[in-house]
């Protein structure tokens, strides 16, 4: 067989074979699309005037063969910067500082010594049960909703009732479902994989009001091997003077 013939017989063999796992799609109505994009930009600029945080609240970590509940307190400040200790009966057991350029997981009973992650933006599946971010983590805590980045959005074709918004990053693989309930308020976002099929998903059970800003209060995070970090806030204080020095390993926290 010719060479060039070969070459091309394995190019669109390739692309016949990745265009059968890559989502397409589908066509839409661009006046729809439209309305479903400035709906999901309301959510992403949901709380953005909330640029610091200090709260606290209580965690529950669930898997098919443990549960584990904890009260925590933090303080955050946008876009990349908190400290989040976990507490048993009034005591601290684990620390979680996030710099802005790396995270520090401190133990304060010697399970194990300082851990330093050289990223960001770690994923957080190793220490919090489920394939969540460290952005995502503090974007819940000042009160925002997780969203990844997206410049495109429209309605599920198959959800008639409009209440499923899908956005995705033209040019890259995943997607994200937004679900909306009957007052507006977003009670669901999906997490989808490259092949379309729901990776994990973040439930929003509950909104309090806490001064002007009404806050996703009761969160859960569940994933597909059925694995659930639930965030309870009780207290929240929005754009609370924080110092910079909060963010930073201290001897106390060492």
């Amino acid at each position: 067989m010719n060479s060039r013939i070969l070459f091309l017989f394995v190019f669109l063999a390739l692309g016949l074979s990745l265009s059968s796992c890559m989502p397409l799609r589908p066509e839409t109505d661009p006046l729809m699309d439209q309305k479903a994009l400035a709906l999901a930009n309301g959510a992403r600029s949901y709380n953005r005037d909330i640029v610091a945080s200090r709260g606290k609240g209580w965690a529950k970590l669930e898997t098919p063969t443990k549960t584990e509940r904890y009260r925590i307190a933090w303080a955050a400040v946008s876009p990349n910067k908190a400290r989040i200790t976990f507490l048993l009966s009034g005591n601290p057991l684990e620390t979680i500082v996030s710099t802005g350029k790396d995270v520090h997981f401190v133990s304060h009973t010697g399970k194990h010594g300082l851990y330093t992650s050289n990223s960001e933006d770690p994923d957080m599946g190793d220490y919090l049960e489920v394939p969540v971010k460290m952005s995502e983590i503090i974007s819940i805590l000042l009160g925002r909703f997780p969203l990844k980045v997206f410049d495109d959005a429209y309605f599920s074709p198959s959800d008639s009732s409009l209440a499923t918004l899908v956005t995705r990053q033209k040019d890259k693989d995943g997607l994200q479902h937004l679900t909306l309930d009957g007052h507006g308020n977003i009670n669901r976002i999906q997490y989808l994989d490259i092949y379309g099929a729901p990776f994990y998903e973040i439930l929003l059970l509950d909104y309090k009001a806490h001064e002007s800003h009404d806050i996703p209060a009761i969160l859960r995070i569940k994933d597909n091997e059925n694995r659930m970090l639930t965030l309870d806030i009780t207290d929240f204080e929005p754009n609370p003077p924080i110092k910079d020095s909060v963010f930073q390993l201290t001897d106390e926290v060492k």
